[in-house]
């Protein structure tokens, strides 16, 4: 009998406990702890720009260039693969940097995710010197070419695959801002 009391009692206990709670406390909670509501303010309309302060029009070789453009490389190399995308964008990258000496090209070094994170960090501060001193052989000045390596934390795709490694190892070379 005492098997079916207890938890019968407990039962009772917590429905009473409830109903104390939701219907005769409650009252007396809202009036004291009453939220007020912020008033919803309309929208404030903002003015477009003048014409004479619109976005300034970039040029089609300003449009190339601020896209970023993807070097590859072999696994655990430092040597690039060439294509005619890559050879199109250099010539127009360096007609643009002599005619703009005062804008400079960042490279940013990338792998997969092979090896330990600090020989990655290594290799990809590697490739983007490596492609900084063949660009740079190509007539390019090492003064506007800034480098840098991320390791394997900027991966484009999954380093799951072989093609999605081959996608990670890249230096991006982009026009600065």
């Amino acid at each position: 009998m005492n098997r079916f009391l207890v938890p019968l009692l407990i039962l009772l206990g917590s429905l009473l406990y409830s109903w104390f709670w939701n219907c005769v406390r409650k009252p007396h909670c809202s009036a004291q702890m009453a939220v007020e509501t912020p008033a919803i303010l309309a929208p404030i309309p903002v003015e477009k720009p003048m014409a004479d302060t619109a976005a300034v029009e970039m040029t089609p070789e300003e449009e190339l260039l601020f896209t970023p453009l993807d070097v590859y490389f072999e696994t655990g190399k430092s040597s690039i693969i060439r294509n005619a995308e890559l050879e199109n964008w250099l010539e127009t990258a360096k007609q643009y940097l002599a005619a703009h000496p005062d804008k400079k090209l960042s490279l940013v070094g990338n792998t997969d995710s092979d090896g330990s994170e600090v020989s990655n960090q290594l290799l990809s501060e590697n490739r983007s010197e490596k492609v900084k001193s063949i660009i740079s052989a190509e007539g390019f000045s090492a003064e506007q070419l800034l480098t840098s390596g991320k390791g394997e934390t900027d991966p484009v795709v999954s380093n799951d695959t072989p093609e999605g490694k081959a996608k990670n190892r890249r230096v991006s070379i982009r026009l600065m801002k």
